[in-house]
């Protein structure tokens, strides 16, 4: 048979067909052939990565967080916990007490006041009386008097001025200033709110030199323990609300030379109580607890000469007894039941 050889035309087809072959190009490494097709898969596949990428990204960093909490909460659960340390102990009264009593002697205050505190007859035996009456002999020593001017400030006078507002009652009680500063150690105000102090205790007070102030709550003093005291010749406030005083014990009291203001309150004391009072003739205020005064004995107690203020608490003063009051000593301070009356012409507000 002859051989048929393919024509020009046969070639270029076969030609043609090659070159529209999806295997056309260059080879790779392993002899394929890579087309337009695997370049496209390849780009596809890039994507995918980057895809993956961003949504594994806050996955990964969210992991890594809960994983980093997971550890600082194992360790907040697992660390020592130190027990509560306990408030700190309030002091003692014998701490109290021993520390105003080296205020004293340090110059730095001039009270004695235990408001919070309870303290007794026995407590009364750390005041430093020896320490006291020295410093107030010296200031006795260091005193200058003027011979050549008149004595216009003598406090035992019955002329002597009134003292001032802040020394006089304020709603109901007294006022009491700051401690003073001095150099030489002084105690002359006593403030005992806590605590009972008996007549045996009133004698151990009433040693103090220069004392001025008094005030005894809870403290039934009797006339008999008062006696001891009529020796203070300085004593310008006396205050002792829950008393056994007699009358016989509130005349005793025109003792004292510079006594200016008494507050006192006693089961014993009755209407009769205003010529009693009448004897301590320097007083300039008084005030009354618990003492059945009627109308009769207000008329006698404002016969005081020098009487400024006058409160009474729970008394048996009527109507009638207060119109005539204000009627014929409209100068007169009143205060009913720690209260002003409402026709008080001196009627002001207490600070």
């Amino acid at each position: 048979m002859s051989s048929i050889k393919p024509s020009d035309d046969d070639r270029e087809d076969k030609s043609d067909s090659i070159a529209d072959s999806p295997h056309n190009g260059e080879e790779d490494e392993l002899g394929d052939v890579v087309g337009a097709d695997d370049e496209e898969q390849s780009v596809k596949r890039t994507s995918l990565k980057e895809r993956l990428a961003v949504i594994l990204t806050p996955v990964k960093l969210g992991i890594g967080i809960a994983v980093l909490a997971m550890i600082v909460l194992g360790w907040w659960a697992t660390r020592p916990i130190e027990a509560p340390q306990p408030p700190p102990k309030p002091p003692e009264p014998e701490e109290l007490f021993a520390q105003q009593i080296e205020q004293i002697l340090n110059g730095v205050s001039t009270q004695l006041h235990t408001p919070s505190y309870p303290i007794d007859d026995s407590s009364l035996l750390l005041i430093p009386f020896e320490e006291l009456e020295t410093a107030a002999e010296q200031r006795r020593s260091d005193l200058v008097v003027d011979e050549s001017s008149p004595a216009t400030g003598d406090v035992s006078s019955p002329e002597f001025a009134p003292l001032p507002p802040s020394n006089r009652f304020v709603g109901g009680g007294e006022a009491v200033g700051e401690p003073l500063v001095t150099e030489l150690p002084k105690l002359d105000t006593v403030l005992i709110d806590e605590g009972v102090i008996t007549d045996e205790g009133l004698k151990t007070i009433a040693k103090l030199p220069e004392l001025r102030h008094l005030r005894l709550r809870l403290s039934p003093i009797t006339d008999e323990g008062l006696k001891p005291l009529l020796e203070c010749e300085t004593l310008w406030f006396l205050n002792l609300p829950h008393s056994r005083l007699t009358e016989k014990g509130i005349r005793s009291l025109a003792a004292l030379p510079k006594l200016r203001q008494l507050r006192v309150g006693s089961t014993l004391l009755g209407n009769d109580l205003g010529r009693a009072l009448l004897e301590v003739e320097s007083l300039r205020g008084l005030h009354l607890i618990g003492v059945p005064l009627g109308d009769e004995g207000l008329k006698v107690i404002v016969e005081l000469p020098h009487l400024e203020s006058l409160y009474l608490d729970d008394s048996a003063v009527t109507e009638s007894g207060w119109e005539w009051l204000f009627l014929n000593h409209p100068q007169l301070h009143v205060h009913i039941n720690q209260r002003h009356h409402d026709r008080d012409p001196h009627h002001h507000k207490h600070e």
